[in-house]
């Protein structure tokens, strides 16, 4: 069987169970004597309070952070592991359910956890385990009526798992409109995000003729089957694209094939990337987030030998400010490639 597309997002975590994770710990100069226990979110307070409300995956279960407080969402277990959450209109979310076989898009009530839609059917009903498909990181569209995300189908009866960026309308057949063309056996296009302004950035894996590696390079389509652009070169080794609320910003996670990684911001004008400025260097970051207004940034990374990651924050991302990031929590063991959802209330 081929390799599930989302293990290539992992390549940054894989560093954390490895000589990356001493030379993380070297880099952070850590003088945490043992790997704490790990808790459930509802017994941990944050260090601080952050204004709004976050949401954040661990072990499978979907969390909410509002005033230093963390409450179990309590979402079904039985349909799978919750992961991947966005903010959608009206106070609610995208989440994704992971299964053994498949995962499925749905709605939920962000504040109750309430299942208000099922926006994916990706179970076969055939039996044939091979024709099950994928659906992760869903953002809604610019104009909140629908939903971009990465999709692994239509299935053609083989175990293959080659994500590429899909969009369609809440209120009906979300597998609607294909916008790339993924590289096959790498793990294709994925974390998709809409850009304010029209198109979409992702991460786009392929091999590189020079190294001969499976590398990711930032990408973005203004227009379905349009040719991308590249926002990010192949030795840079970028993925996990965060779009600032107007645009103007990309924050990514980038390895250049190392075991360690960086966190940096690059600047967006009219979709041309300015100077890549680094924001948090030799760490283990993963996942970035914006702020609701865009002035900062939360990411996940270990803060401790245990290699479990914790909310990082990051006060101010301006060009001008040189801010070290600030632990938010100490016991959690969050789920790496889930970024954290942030509304403004």
């Amino acid at each position: 069987m081929r390799r599930l597309a989302f293990i290539v997002a992992l390549l940054v975590v894989w560093g954390a169970f490895g000589f990356g994770i001493n030379r993380f710990l070297d880099s952070r100069r850590s003088n945490v004597a043992q790997a704490r226990a790990v808790v459930a979110p509802p017994r941990e307070k944050s260090a601080f309070s952050l204004p709004g409300t976050i949401w954040v995956s661990q072990a499978g279960h979907l969390y909410r952070l509002h005033g230093g407080q963390f409450t179990d969402m309590s979402l079904p277990s039985a349909t799978g592991a919750w992961i991947q959450p966005s903010v959608a209109a009206d106070g609610r979310l995208l989440v994704v359910a992971r299964s053994d076989a498949y995962s499925d898009i749905y709605l939920v009530d962000g504040a109750t956890g309430t299942l208000v839609k099922q926006l994916t059917n990706n179970a076969t009903r055939s039996g044939h385990v091979e024709l099950n498909a994928w659906s992760y990181w869903p953002h809604p569209t610019v104009d909140g009526a629908g939903v971009m995300f990465d999709y692994d189908g239509p299935k053609v009866g083989t175990f293959e798992v080659h994500l590429a960026v899909w969009s369609g309308p809440i209120g009906g057949t979300l597998e609607s409109t294909r916008w790339t063309t993924p590289a096959t056996y790498t793990g294709g296009d994925v974390s998709p995000v809409p850009l304010p302004g029209g198109g979409v950035v992702y991460a786009s894996y392929a091999l590189d003729d020079a190294s001969q590696q499976i590398v990711s390079r930032i990408a973005t389509v203004a227009n379905p089957g349009a040719s991308p652009v590249y926002l990010t070169a192949a030795a840079d080794d970028c993925n996990a694209p965060a779009v600032s609320p107007d645009g103007s910003q990309l924050a990514v996670i980038c390895t250049s094939d190392t075991q360690t990684a960086r966190l940096e911001v690059i600047p967006l004008v009219s979709g041309v990337p300015g100077q890549a400025r680094v924001l948090v260097a030799n760490c283990l970051c993963a996942s970035p987030q914006w702020s609701p207004d865009g002035v900062s940034l939360l990411y996940l990374a270990p803060a401790d030998v245990s290699g479990h990651f914790q909310l990082w924050w990051l006060a101010s991302v301006k060009a001008t400010a040189t801010v070290a990031p600030k632990l938010l929590t100490t016991n959690l063991d969050l789920d790496a490639t889930s970024a954290p959802a942030w509304a403004p209330s």
